[in-house]
């Protein structure tokens, strides 16, 4: 097992900005070191390893730099055992925020999340997927923009100016929870002229009445999801999938009701680009048993639905007609426990996937989190003949059918 190189240039920068803040006394500084360790039972569809550490570090820290304005810098940096797409480094955020009465503007790299379901994200289309860092999809590259935000009584009115693309991340060839064909990353193709230069646009108006959380949104940009094509090249064995960036239109809307112990919610789009303009749906709902049993421990029964019109076609997503049940427990004791177990189950191709996720702090500056996975209900993969998967458009998750993992995840807090 070989190290893979450091993405040095962010790494140093990552430094820079601890001693930097050090130096300044910054206003608010985090930072944080992580080592992860994943098993697999099954050797990967081409040869991968059944183990694999990697590290990381995080710092966050908050410059006031005036009365109503603030500097925000969050770099990362990832380096992986085994896979050189997984070594990794990313400004989540650095941006200058400015502060008015009813306004705030903001310019730089930043994160900005939409949604309100728990196993899928419909509507959250302003960061890029950093997917090699987890198969979930919630970790996200930083975005650059220029935000606006205006707070006014019939609610906040975010506009967004989205100043350069960037494109999704995929596990290497020695990567695992990968597709079953190397990803030519450097031959991404796009559907504008302007390809990573041009500048998409959105709009989010977003309001609280009563136990209501309401968004409205409006994308017209550069898809942040790929279509896949198929090349052979020359003197290659297996053929290459190439990403290739549509220009996309996308409305969509997320909602969350709370009245008592239960909380409704709802993600649904409408998008163009894509071929036909389609629309998908997330609908799901959580009722919290508090003191389960008479003990401190707090019992979150999660339901969901999605539903995808595209079918089998929607090659870009697992959840085309698929139930998910969750349980998420809440421990409340000091060392803020809390475990989230999951199943998800396609209706029409029966195919399955089983989660569990849980952290607890240790002490005052580590924490330990878990994770595993484990698919099922589909066919596996002939190693010798991937594009049997290509052709089965009914079993879109088969090339994770060996796939399974456990994960253990040290971080540490300073």
């Amino acid at each position: 097992m070989r190290w893979k190189p450091a993405p040095w240039p962010l790494l140093c920068v990552l430094l820079a900005c601890v001693f930097w803040a050090a130096a300044v006394r910054a206003a608010d500084l985090d930072a944080a070191i992580a080592v992860e360790m994943r098993h697999f039972p099954s050797q990967g569809l081409n040869g991968q390893d059944r183990g694999a550490f990697s590290g990381s570090a995080q710092v966050e820290m908050v410059l006031e730099t005036g009365d109503s304005s603030r500097l925000v810098v969050t770099p990362f940096v990832r380096i992986d055992s085994d896979d050189d797409k997984r070594s990794h480094a990313d400004l989540r955020e650095l941006f200058l925020s400015t502060l008015g009465d009813d306004w705030e503007l903001s310019v730089g790299f930043k994160q900005e999340f939409w949604g309100v379901v728990e196993f899928a994200h419909l509507v959250d289309i302003i960061n890029q997927t950093d997917l090699v860092e987890n198969i979930d999809g919630e970790d996200k590259l930083g975005q650059p923009m220029i935000q606006l935000s205006l707070l006014r009584t019939w609610g906040t009115l975010d506009l967004f100016a989205l100043t350069g693309f960037r494109e999704r991340t995929f596990p290497g060839r020695n990567g695992r929870l990968a597709l079953p064909f190397e990803i030519d990353t450097h031959g991404a193709r796009y559907a504008s002229s302007k390809r990573q230069r041009r500048i998409d646009l959105a709009v989010r108006w977003s309001h609280q009445i009563g136990g209501l959380d309401i968004g409205l949104s409006q994308f017209h940009g550069t898809g942040r999801s790929p279509d896949f094509l198929l090349e052979q090249r020359q003197g290659g064995a297996l053929p290459v999938l190439v990403p290739e960036y549509p220009v996309i239109d996308q409305t969509g809307v997320d909602a969350q009701y709370l009245r008592g112990n239960w909380a409704f919610k709802l993600e649904a789009l409408s998008r163009g680009g894509q071929g036909e303009r389609f629309v998908a749906t997330a609908t799901g709902l959580e009722y919290t048993i508090v003191g389960v049993f008479g003990t401190t421990v707090d019992l979150g029964l999660v339901g969901e639905y999605f539903h995808d019109e595209r079918g089998k076609e929607a090659f870009d997503t697992l959840f085309q007609d698929d139930v998910a049940v969750g349980l998420r427990f809440g421990f409340n004791d000091a060392n803020d426990s809390q475990l989230l177990l999951g199943v998800v189950r396609d209706t029409t191709s029966r195919e399955t996937v089983m989660s569990v996720e849980g952290s607890r702090r240790i002490g005052d500056h580590l924490t330990v989190s878990v994770e595993a996975r484990t698919f099922g209900g589909s066919h596996h993969l002939v190693r010798d003949a991937p594009q049997s998967w290509l052709a089965d458009r009914g079993h879109a998750g088969a090339f994770l059918q060996n796939e399974d993992y456990a994960q253990v995840e040290l971080k540490w807090f300073f």
